[in-house]
């Protein structure tokens, strides 16, 4: 990849730190909309949607070791985004990154 400007690289790791970290990240990337610094806000607005809606239907069960795979499943796939983003990669996160560019494509 080419070289990043510094609010690039700060808006794609950023992102993937909370939904205010996500908010702020959008903001710094919208005038200059780099593609790596969109790629990663897809991905992380992807992971926490994802997050926030497997985490409301599994508090309907009562299932305590469903909610530790869900958390290890989660902190998975956030680990490896925030490593492709800290190696300047557009690597979308196995099994639903690809589903993320898609749905989120409006982030531009």
């Amino acid at each position: 990849m080419s070289t990043l400007s510094k609010d690039a690289k700060i808006s794609a790791i950023a992102c993937y730190f909370t939904f205010i970290g996500w908010i702020i990240a959008f903001f710094i990337n919208l005038d200059e909309k780099n593609k790596f610094a969109n790629f990663h806000l897809r991905q992380s607005l992807g992971i926490q949607t994802l997050f926030y809606a497997t985490g409301a239907l599994l508090g309907l069960t009562t299932s305590q070791y469903a909610g530790y795979g869900f958390l290890l499943c989660f902190l998975i796939l956030w680990g490896f985004a925030v490593g492709t983003a800290v190696q300047n990669q557009m690597k979308p996160v196995p099994l639903v990154g690809n589903l993320f560019q898609k749905i989120f494509k409006f982030i531009k």
